[in-house]
């Protein structure tokens, strides 16, 4: 399933591509870092981050966008993303919060089911503060992602959350230790169309025609592209999570090229990357409901 020509190809190109990361500290976003907010907000926002069904016309959009309407919220309300606060969430909280130019999230009941239980168990195991978590699991990865699977929205076994979450935590020095992809469907997509990834006959035919994949055939569509971009990873000499920045932002846009990241990065390089990605294009996957990506 994995062509290593492909991968080696793909290495080079990052290489050249000279990205300077991301801190995840843009103001309309995040709050500003510090010990307590900061770390809980990204805690409770990751939670409710997947499929978002936000796909409308202004600078942020599906994921960005739900954490732009989660800012404006948190500069009203200080401490409305803590656990003291969102053990009584409901799902007209989660709709005012969540709905812009009369749009609502999708699935609003299920996002504030999952902030319900994250904000139980971190005030029952954790004294209701993130940061508990991290300090009792030293600041380390391994331990980290063990202790998260206690929580609803983060008990996929591929940990896509886990692992994003920590990405964004890693940049403001919050954890230590080495991370993988955040595989959802963005990176699934990338894999296959770039031609890293060449999925059995059976599961591409389902993709080519638009019906939706079962699980198991999701997870091994996860596991081989978690498995590729390590390859990318270990052959680019640059850590999964910074690589995760390019291939997720550039990889959802229809013009990688107008990303804001396309700034970041050697222009050449760009142009190399962009073609090289779209050398199988591949129709959006239809996955089976779910809220692990």
């Amino acid at each position: 399933m994995i062509d290593e020509d492909r991968v080696r190809e793909l290495a080079k190109i990052l290489k050249r591509m000279n990205y300077r990361p991301i801190t995840f500290d843009n103001p309309e976003l995040f709050p500003e870092p510090d010990n307590f907010i900061y770390p809980n907000y990204v805690f409770f926002m990751v939670a409710i981050d997947h499929r978002t069904g936000f796909d409308v016309d202004f600078k942020y959009h599906g994921s960005d966008l739900l954490f732009y309407l989660a800012r404006k919220k948190q500069l009203k309300e200080r401490e409305f993303f803590t656990a003291k606060n969102l053990i009584n969430i409901d799902v007209e909280s989660v709709r005012r919060v969540f709905t812009f130019r009369g749009k609502t999230v999708a699935k609003p009941e299920e996002r504030a089911s999952l902030l319900k239980d994250c904000a139980e168990n971190l005030l029952k195991y954790y004294d209701g503060d993130f940061m508990n978590l991290l300090r009792s699991s030293d600041f380390l990865v391994e331990d980290i992602l063990r202790r998260l699977k206690t929580f609803k929205a983060y008990e996929d076994p591929l940990m896509k959350k886990s692992f994003l979450l920590l990405k964004i935590l890693k940049r403001q020095g919050f954890v230590k230790g080495r991370l993988k992809f955040p595989v959802d469907s963005v990176l699934v997509r990338f894999a296959i169309s770039s031609g890293i990834l060449s999925p059995p006959e059976e599961i591409m035919g389902k993709i080519n025609a638009g019906v939706m994949l079962s699980n198991e055939e999701t997870n091994i569509l996860r596991e081989q592209t978690q498995k590729s971009l390590m390859l990318v990873s270990e052959k680019a000499g640059i850590e999964p999570d910074v690589i995760d920045d390019l291939l997720w932002a550039l990889g959802r846009e229809s013009n990688p090229e107008n990303s804001p990241l396309s700034e970041r990065v050697d222009k050449k390089a760009l142009k190399d990357f962009v073609e090289f990605m779209q050398f199988r294009p591949t129709r959006k996957i239809v996955f089976p409901p779910g809220w692990y990506f």
